[in-house]
């Protein structure tokens, strides 16, 4: 049988299983521990997207305004919108709601397009192995803390989120790398000087 990238019903099942809970067969109708390993699933997606990373980021990505109101929408899946201060030295420019907001003049009204790096939230589909991996180990991790908190699958499942993270962030480091060498400067990259630590994985 051919291997395939980890379904959403496996990272389920998986968050399930690290509870010491048994699987669902489906995802239609799903209830109690199941509908919290969905919802720890979608926190957890979030929170790790949220950091930017080689595969949810999308660096210099132009944001047009609009040519009636001068106003730039952010995308809808956007969690984090940066501007470069070096770039735009006479504005200070943030997200609000679905607007770009400039704070040094007070106005959602611009009078050219924005460049800036913009991190998204992607859909389970569009992840990565190595993101999906990862972002399931931590929902089990930490659900199973906080319904269960067995002390004997608290420590397999921490052992199992640090490997998850050491390959995690050496793919991201790789990629970031590779990004590098090929030349864009505009690269930034969080995971390059991150060190995994006992505290942090836990």
């Amino acid at each position: 049988m051919a291997l395939t990238r980890t379904t959403y019903l496996e990272a389920v099942n998986l968050v399930l299983r690290m509870m010491g809970e048994a699987p669902v067969n489906s995802l239609d109708g799903e209830f109690g521990l199941a509908q919290q390993a969905d919802d720890a699933l979608k926190a957890v997606s979030r929170k790790v997207m949220t950091e930017g990373w080689s595969f949810n980021t999308d660096y210099q990505r132009t944001l047009q305004k609009d040519t009636t109101t001068g106003k730039i929408k952010v995308p809808l899946n956007a969690l984090r919108i940066e501007v470069s201060p070096f770039s735009y030295s006479d504005m200070d420019v943030v997200q609000r709601g679905e607007l770009l907001y400039d704070r040094k003049a007070g106005t959602y009204t611009f009078t050219k397009d924005i460049v800036a790096d913009v991190t998204y939230a992607l859909d389970w589909e569009e992840l990565p192995e190595h993101a999906r991996r990862l972002i399931a180990v931590s929902a089990g991790r930490e659900l199973q803390q906080s319904v269960i908190g067995s002390k004997d699958l608290d420590s397999i499942n921490y052992g199992m989120e640090a490997e998850a993270k050491s390959a995690f962030l050496e793919v991201e480091t790789t990629t970031s790398s590779h990004n590098m060498l090929q030349g864009n400067p505009n690269i930034t990259s969080p995971y390059l000087s991150y060190i995994p630590s006992q505290a942090l994985l836990r």
